[in-house]
């Protein structure tokens, strides 16, 4: 029998459907009586679309995640791809017919048209691109050419001179300017590009430990440049779609072409095209691929260098759905199977790499002073406490900060504020009752929108007008929903508006910075496609003054102009119920205190906060990150959290609350009589409910040097024995290993 090639896809039958599948194994011999086969109806590809490498990647990713394969050829592969609708983008062609390719013919047309001017300045237009050589012409390029009209064309195909034909195009956009070398190293630079290759002869993986505006980036072009001419791939991952914008502008100088942009705000055809291009069978694969997380899935075949950016940001792990990969870690397991070398680079380490460069698994360098021996911003606490005692605040702004704006805007500098709550107002109030909007289907209260006068959950999405008096609303499932008009559905009382997000923010401004150029980057202000890239071209071309952001602002965008940052809420980043709190709040704060004073003079960063005492700000204040580590090692080895102890975390969801608490007790009490005390009780997760799901969780800690695959293989058959149970029924347990 013959079988189709591994990694093809191929047509099956399920049930009433027919779905595509990847060709992952084949089976010889005979088959158990339980296996019930399906014939392929029909193999879609002459050559595979998944590499052996590929295939590799999602063996290992269902093993170390606990999800299924095909969880992970849903999240590997471009929709295209798997649905088969990918559609070529066409365009049409204006080519002589046969009869006009001889030149004596064309002389001849070209004087029977001397009364038709328009038909013979579009001839002439024809014959002059490529020197009467080219024989073909996009249609758009030549109307625009010659300057007439679509008719004069559609005449000249009804005379027989033109015809037209349909061709694929790429959607690949080109790079068509200028390159140049890489520019020449510093000092450190060049210490830091040694100490890497040095550090890559004994370990293939470097944590690379630079101070913002170190020049990490420069480091990375000379080590891309180096593998290029190799011959070899290069991998750059960056945890947010804004992070391209940039790199790609600033690789291009240098690449060219050769750089290709791959994330999730491509077009599925368009992320077709691009995966298409990288496969083994395609004329010449890409050389240097800049994306976020996806970009781990895509079919490289001559991987040399893998670097992951800002190492430490939690947006490279996936939440929902599974797979719940961590893209650092991937790209980890598969640059050793490339036998490529891998370097991690941040200002603020993840605990986890950094105790892992401390430990000796990881090679270690570091960058310990900014580029052309600048300053690291100084860092200055505002006391709100006692800014509103004494009354001096302006909206949500403190005195001193208000005052240091103007300060800077009168000099021509730019001026950053950081305010990760995007929205007008985190939730409303009843002054009278304390009722809050909250959504409902999930136990989070509701974020006033004023652009479009909306409340919204940040949830799951669930809009509402709060000023609307249309009476009860009913969803399409007959669930009757609350309706929030102009004041309080319990005492009539109008709704006060609580907190502060990016919206009001930029409402108060423009009112107190009125000839101020201000401009808002958060999920709202940039939905569109190139929203991103407008944002921060007219910011970095000064022309915005004042840029308002979430935590979009804090990674690794470069601007000439900023010489102050202002934080207005950093008490909402620090009390987080989180164990990793600390590390995320300070390294966020101190990200986005490196957007300042990257040129020229030392900036400045305001922190607004009410505890100017916590001890993360006196670590901050002296961008102290090794204190850090120290403080929260001892913590989290004391108290069996990561890097110690691996963490597994189940997520237990069930329409009855009552139902899911029953269940989640007896899935506990089963754990318990396997793992002991390495399972937690049942816990009540901050936001309770989603999409009308309660949640419960349970936690498995699985200490270091223990077998954790063996103990994965314990916990897969205990859940599924606890499935298979009637109280286990209709019971969703969602697995999150390594949760962020």
């Amino acid at each position: 029998m013959q079988y189709p090639p591994v990694g093809v896809r191929v047509l099956v039958p399920l049930g009433r459907k027919t779905i595509t599948g990847v060709v992952y194994r084949s089976h010889e011999g005979a088959l158990p009586d339980t296996v019930k086969l399906r014939e392929v109806m029909d193999v879609l590809d002459e050559q595979p679309v998944v590499t052996a490498y590929q295939l590799r990647l999602w063996e290992w990713l269902s093993q170390y995640y606990m999800c299924t394969m095909g969880e992970v050829m849903a999240a590997a592969l471009p929709s295209g791809i798997i649905d088969d609708d990918y559609k070529a983008l066409t365009t049409q062609y204006v080519q002589l017919n046969p009869t006009h390719l001889d030149p004596r013919q064309q002389e001849l047309t070209l004087s029977l048209l001397s009364r038709a001017k328009s038909q013979q300045k579009l001839l002439e237009t024809f014959l002059a691109m490529g020197n009467g050589q080219l024989t073909m012409v996009e249609r758009r390029v030549l109307l625009e050419a010659s300057g007439v009209g679509s008719a004069v064309l559609r005449t000249m195909m009804d005379k027989g001179i033109f015809c037209e034909q349909e061709r694929a195009v790429s959607r690949l956009r080109h790079y068509i300017g200028e390159t140049h070398t890489p520019h020449s190293l510093d000092a450190q630079q060049h210490r830091a590009v040694e100490q890497i290759r040095q550090s890559w002869q004994q370990k293939p993986v470097t944590l690379l430990h630079g101070v913002t505006s170190s020049g990490k980036t420069e480091v990375y072009i000379h080590l891309i440049h180096e593998m290029l001419q190799q011959g070899k791939q290069v991998l750059y991952l960056v945890p947010e779609i804004a992070l391209t914008t940039q790199l790609t502008d600033r690789l291009q100088a240098v690449f060219g072409d050769q750089v290709v942009v791959y994330h999730s705000r491509f077009s599925s055809d368009e992320r077709v095209e691009i995966y298409s291009s990288l496969l083994p069978i395609a004329s010449s694969p890409a050389r240097l691929i800049l994306g976020a997380r996806s970009a781990v899935f895509l079919p490289f075949s001559n991987l040399g260098l893998v670097i992951v950016d800002e190492e430490h940001e939690p947006s490279y792990k996936q939440q929902d759905p599974a797979p719940r990969y961590h893209a650092r870690s991937a790209a980890i397991m598969m640059a050793q199977w490339y036998g490529a070398k891998v370097l991690l680079g941040t200002a603020t380490p993840s605990i986890e790499s950094y105790h892992n460069a401390v430990s000796g698994k990881y090679g270690w360098v570091e960058m310990t002073e900014r580029f052309r021996g600048l300053q690291l911003p100084k860092i200055t606490m505002v006391d709100l406490q006692r800014q509103y005692h004494r009354k001096e605040m302006y909206g949500h702004l403190a005195d001193p900060v208000v005052f240091r704006m103007r300060e800077e805007l009168a000099r021509g500098k730019q001026v950053i504020l950081f305010q990760n709550r995007r929205g007008y107002a985190p939730f409303l109030q009843c002054p009278q009752c304390g009722e809050v909007p909250k959504c409902p289907n999930c136990d989070v209260s509701l974020t006033y929108h004023k652009t479009n006068n909306t409340l919204v959950c940040h949830s799951c999405g669930y809009t509402h007008s709060p000023l609307s008096n249309r009476g009860a609303s009913i969803s399409p499932q007959g669930v009757h929903y609350p309706i929030y008009n102009a004041h309080c559905p319990q005492c009539g009382t109008a709704w006060k508006l609580r907190g502060i997000g990016t919206e009001r923010l930029e409402e108060e401004i423009h009112g107190l910075f009125p000839h101020a150029r201000v401009a808002r980057m958060d999920l709202d202000s940039t939905r569109k496609k190139d929203a991103y890239q407008q944002i921060i071209d007219r910011f970095a071309q000064h022309e915005v003054d004042i840029l308002i952001g979430t935590q979009m602002v804090t990674k690794g965008l470069h601007f000439d102009g900023v010489s102050l940052v202002v934080v207005l809420q950093a008490d909402s980043l620090i009390n987080q119920p989180d164990f990793r709190s600390a590390e995320h709040a300070f390294q966020m704060l101190e990200q986005v205190s490196g957007r300042a004073g990257r040129t020229g003079t030392t900036g400045e960063v305001m922190i607004q906060t009410f505890d100017t005492k916590n001890p993360l700000f006196t670590l901050l204040s002296k961008h102290d990150y090794r204190g850090l580590y120290e403080q929260q090692v001892s913590e989290r080895e004391m108290f069996c959290f990561p890097p110690f102890h691996r963490l597994i975390v189940l997520s237990l969801r069930h329409r009855d609350e009552r139902r899911l608490e029953r269940s989640s007790e007896l899935l506990m009490e089963a754990l318990k009589k396997v793992f002991g005390a390495r399972v937690s009780g049942v816990i009540t997760p901050l936001v309770s409910r989603r999409q009308n799901q309660h949640i419960r969780q349970l936690r498995l800690r699985v200490e270091q040097g223990a077998n954790v695959q063996r103990a994965k293989q314990l916990l897969r058959a205990e859940l599924d024995a606890f499935l298979r149970q009637s109280d286990g029924k209709g019971t969703v347990v969602a697995i999150d290993v390594d949760p962020q």
